[in-house]
């Protein structure tokens, strides 16, 4: 009503002012009367617009903005930054439009590697006669991207940079097409029909279930985590710094001055650090990404651009064949097989890297990912785009934690990742020119944000330590987050069922008629460990410990306690000596 009130007063100052301006004020539409009323705020005092926001359902606010200039009519003439804001609801989030903005590049940067290494891996589906036209690949890995990241980004409202996943492209060449002899065009079919399906679970909710079922707190806490280890031992390995060894599986690199590479790399990572911790620099990852990429170049240590643009290739672009989906088709098994690993693959995957990156963000609800459905969906289309555009299916990139950290908040910065991967497909030179060990190193330095979780978790309760702790070395043991999720998951339920089983023994043992429930002695075993006393059973002895000192702080205020106060603490007290008198 004050909208609607502001807009009248600034008519009738039009026709006091300019009979022009009260003229072009009376010809404003019911629509925009309506989307007034409906609701926004007053006019501030210092501003001579009149915005209006309004507020949908899920939380985000739409801007309808009005100008009252000396009684002019209302139009949207805000800037686009502002319109941003509204739109993702920056501000809300404690965030800018430039910091979304410079996160998104942050995340693109790290995230750009796979336009090369991509066609690299999906090249080996080639067969003498047929091949797979490497350019093709970079442009359909672009595309499926920057599609992928723009679903998340509107429809999600998530920082979240979607890009086809290391692990299912090599899934796609060396199991698929070169385990069950199926053909690249008959290959891209079965990640199409695993996009399809991924969509079709996440809107009848399946995805959800997996997510609020499956995973417990702490599992979702140790995914974050182990996505941080998995992630600073890649960035490691590409900088040479660890090496595989026939003996130990992994050692310390070449640390010869020779290795010149490595000592690039450390001296960005130190760069790098630096600028972090002293806070001043913004957009450190991705200052230090380009000052390595440049000092590649000057020294010679890898080839500097031979061009900046080039026009996009389509060769793969809808090559896709259902052929072996034929009944009676002897590749049939293939198609099927193919096609579950990689939904299953992709759903566990996705289901832990959101909740790991949305917990970064801070951007959880009562331990729930907000519009999960959306983001499991967007993965879906863009998979299924990306079949047709020749690439394989399209995940969450774990180097989303890099815009993440940067303070990106919104979805702006997945927008952000679209725009300049849609435009990567036209830079293709100039990307596959930065060194990869140039984006190794910020991925090191994420592993670092991602290790706060461990504190959320009890780790003195074995039941909850040991599926998070294999969790957590799994995932990087076996190069594979999806194993490290069912592992955790699979470890988690059998603990689980071992409980009960022995919950439904104490109780068979301690019967009502030989003592009250509230009154069941509860035995608790303790192992020494290098850390303190790990429980094994259950806590019911500290939890009463814990209440007990509480009650011990509360007496004293619950007397000299303040009158406004007074009534709260005694209920507060009484309530606790309730607790301890039933034990």
């Amino acid at each position: 009503l004050k909208a609607a009130r502001a807009v009248s007063l600034g008519r009738r100052l039009g026709r006091v002012t300019c009979p022009l301006r009260a003229r072009r004020s009376r010809r404003v539409s019911d629509r925009e009367r309506h989307r007034a009323l409906e609701g926004g705020r007053p006019p501030r005092a210092h501003m001579s617009a009149m915005q209006a926001d309004t507020t949908t359902a899920d939380g985000r606010s739409g801007a309808i903005a009005y100008r009252v200039l000396e009684g002019g009519a209302p139009g949207p003439s805000v800037p686009i930054a502002q319109r941003l804001d509204h739109y993702f609801g920056v501000s809300a989030r404690g965030s800018t439009v430039a910091s979304e903005i410079r996160a998104g590049c942050i995340a693109w940067m790290t995230m750009s590697y796979i336009m090369v290494v991509n066609p690299m891996i999906l090249s080996n589906a080639s067969t003498p006669g047929n091949l797979l036209p490497p350019q093709s690949v970079m442009t359909g890995t672009a595309l499926a991207a920057a599609f992928g990241s723009l679903v998340a980004g509107f429809l999600g409202d998530a920082p979240l940079g979607l890009m086809p996943g290391m692990g299912l492209n090599a899934y796609f060449a060396f199991g698929l097409c070169a385990t069950f002899g199926v053909s690249w065009q008959e290959a891209l079919s079965c990640c199409f029909v695993s996009g399809a399906l991924l969509t079709a679970l996440a809107v009848f909710g399946v995805c959800h279930f997996v997510v609020s079922v499956l995973l417990s707190e702490h599992l979702k806490k140790a995914i974050t985590v182990a996505i941080g280890v998995f992630q600073a031992l890649i960035g490691f390995q590409v900088m040479g710094l660890v090496v595989g060894s026939p003996d130990t599986l992994v050692t310390l690199g070449d640390m010869s001055l020779s290795n010149e590479r490595l000592y690039l790399a450390l001296a960005g990572f130190c760069a790098i650090s630096a600028m972090l911790a002293s806070g001043g620099v913004p957009g450190a990852m991705l200052v230090g990404i380009w000052l390595m990429a440049f000092c590649a170049w000057a020294t010679g240590l890898a080839p500097p651009p031979a061009g900046i643009v080039a026009l996009p290739e389509f060769g793969a672009t809808l090559s896709i064949s259902f052929d072996a989906w034929a009944p009676g088709s002897g590749k049939l098994t293939g198609m099927v097989v193919g096609t579950l690993v990689f939904l299953f693959v992709a759903l566990f995957d996705l289901a832990g890297v959101q909740y790991g990156l949305m917990g970064i963000a801070g951007l959880l609800k009562d331990g729930a990912v907000p519009r999960s459905t959306s983001i499991f969906a967007s993965a879906g289309l863009a998979t299924m785009v990306g079949s047709l555009l020749g690439t394989s299916p399209v995940i969450i990139a774990n180097e989303s934690s890099a815009g993440i950290v940067e303070g990106a908040r919104t979805g702006l910065m997945a927008v952000t990742v679209a725009v300049l991967f849609a435009l990567s497909a036209f830079i293709g030179p100039l990307l596959s020119a930065v060194p990869q060990v140039a984006t190794a190193v910020p991925l090191v330095l994420i592993g670092a944000f991602m290790m706060s979780p461990c504190r959320g978790i009890d780790w003195d309760n074995l039941r909850v330590a040991i599926p998070s702790f294999l969790t957590m070395t799994v995932v990087p043991f076996t190069y594979s987050i999806h194993t490290g999720i069912v592992a955790g998951i699979f470890m988690d339920g059998f603990l689980m069922v071992c409980a009960r089983r022995e919950k439904e023994g104490e109780s068979h043992i301690f019967s009502p008629s030989k003592a009250p429930p509230s009154r069941q002695i509860t035995v608790e075993m303790r192992i020494a460990t290098p850390h303190g006393p790990m429980s094994c059973g259950s806590a019911s002895s500290a939890k009463l410990e814990s209440a007990r000192q509480l009650l011990h702080t509360l007496r004293p205020h619950a007397t000299n306690a303040d009158p406004s106060g007074a009534d709260r603490d005694e209920v507060l007290r009484k309530a606790v000596e309730a607790y301890i008198e039933s034990y």
